[in-house]
């Protein structure tokens, strides 16, 4: 199993990478934990259904990888328009006001009540002290229509409260927390086109899988990786367990895209985050529902903001278009974040199936009777929800990330995103092959906002 290469993780980024080195003639073996390959981009497939892992919008931002996925699917890799509503107690409210005006398709009961929230909000709020970011925020927008389209799904999918923000300043040394604040609040998707596999993410995956088998790589599934070791900054080897059998595997360079607190233990660097540190706690439930009709609403996906319901997004895998689908049928996947919806963890498949659907029922999305087939998956250590901002807010995230990068042969490819780990992929080969890995370091840092300077 020695190579000059040794990739730890089958997803999106190890991938990319070893696609990238066979090409170039390098020989790569890749290591995967799970069984099967794909990570947080494979698909899930049920019955006729074959969908993404969650929600997923692939865009233009990083051009090497747009042209890299294009390359990959060809006609099969199509633009798209992406629609984002919001649903707050029963109403889908749109999150662009491009679809239905500058009332967003609001009742005018709710709108005419969040508009008189926001003039007494900027009466009290601004007599208030405003040094936290709910109330700064409150003080410009009005409590109520910033609960509903930015705040309350912010805090579900993030875990932080708002109160708990330092509210923005005007200070330019403070560039760091502007930029965080500036993504934090922002409620526009990204401008630029939008693309998405016709069978779904997952077929990015198999195709890539299919090329690297082509190309003479090597994939070994349900392998543990169960030590690293190294001496003077150099990675000399891997421990992987497979059927309870141990095996050494060495190779000159090593690329992880293992997430940063598992790969550390691997090499004896101990760490202790903090309880204000919540990338390392989030995880996520998703719950696949399967629709023998049409669902009433035909956004992609939607942001929840209601306060009596769990759930914090629903994808609709319909509006994608392609093939993901059967003719006449729908499918819908509702995430639960945790640490907001961590009670949930403790509770059967079945209790979370029952859940799901009544909170379905309460906000009206579909008939109960239409929903065919149930599919409860618990990811508790994939942090949907990461952002590169955690790389600045966390400072044993920033440290583990800077002991990790003084490894002068490995090369820790694990991002916020697909088309950022797919990037550190691709960069990470090239920079193997030339031998240089000085451009991999200036142009693949985890913690600056997309697209990543240098990438255009």
């Amino acid at each position: 199993m020695d190579a000059e290469v040794i990739i730890l993780g089958a997803g999106a980024g190890g991938l990319s990478c070893a696609h990238s080195l066979l090409k170039k003639g390098v020989k790569v073996v890749i290591i995967e934990k799970e069984n099967e390959v794909g990570g947080l981009m494979r698909s899930v497939k049920f019955k006729d259904f074959s969908v993404d892992y969650g929600y997923k919008n692939l865009d233009n931002g990083i051009p090497d990888v747009h042209h890299f996925w294009k390359e990959l699917l060809k006609d099969d890799y199509s633009s798209i328009e992406i629609r984002t509503g919001i649903l707050y107690k029963g109403n889908v409210i749109e999150l662009e006001k491009k679809y239905k005006g500058v009332t967003r398709g609001m009742p005018l009961g709710l709108l005419v009540s969040s508009a008189v929230d926001m003039l007494i909000s900027k009466l009290r709020y601004r007599r208030l002290n405003t040094s936290s970011l709910a109330n700064s925020i409150y003080a410009r927008r009005g409590k109520k229509f910033t609960q509903i389209f930015s705040q309350e799904y912010s805090e579900r999918s993030r875990g932080l409260k708002w109160s708990r923000i330092p509210a923005p300043s005007n200070n330019k040394d403070s560039k760091p927390l502007s930029d965080f604040l500036s993504d934090a609040l922002k409620t526009i998707p990204k401008k630029g086109g939008s693309f998405h596999p016709n069978k779904g993410t997952g077929q990015i995956i198999e195709q890539l899988v299919k090329e690297i088998k082509q190309m003479g790589g090597e994939i070994y599934t349900g392998c543990q990786v169960t030590a690293i070791s190294h001496q003077n900054n150099q990675i000399s080897n891997v421990t992987v367990s497979k059927s309870d059998e141990d095996v050494k595997i060495s190779g000159s360079k090593f690329v992880s895209s293992l997430p940063l607190q598992f790969v550390s233990p691997l090499m004896g660097i101990d760490f202790a985050p903090s309880k204000m540190e919540l990338s390392f706690k989030r995880g996520v439930i998703m719950v696949y529902l399967f629709l023998k009709k049409p669902v009433k609403f035909v956004h992609n996906s939607l942001r929840v903001s209601c306060p009596n319901v769990f759930v914090s997004r629903i994808t609709n895998y319909a509006a994608f278009g392609g093939t993901m689908i059967p003719k006449g049928k729908a499918c819908l996947c509702l995430e639960y974040f945790t640490p907001h919806s961590k009670h949930l963890i403790t509770l059967s498949d079945q209790e979370i199936k029952e859940l799901a659907i009544s909170e379905c029922q309460k906000s009206n999305l579909f008939d109960k009777n239409d929903c065919a087939d149930v599919l409860v998956i618990r990811n508790l250590q994939a942090d949907s929800a990461q952002s590169w901002e955690d790389y600045k807010m966390d400072s044993t995230r920033k440290s583990l990330y800077k002991q990790l990068s003084g490894f002068e042969n490995l090369y820790q490819i694990n991002r916020t995103g697909a088309d950022k780990s797919s990037y550190a992929g691709i960069m990470a080969a090239k920079s193997i092959v030339e031998n240089n890995r000085t451009e991999f370091d200036e142009l693949t840092k985890p913690d600056v906002v997309s697209p990543w300077k240098g990438a255009i």
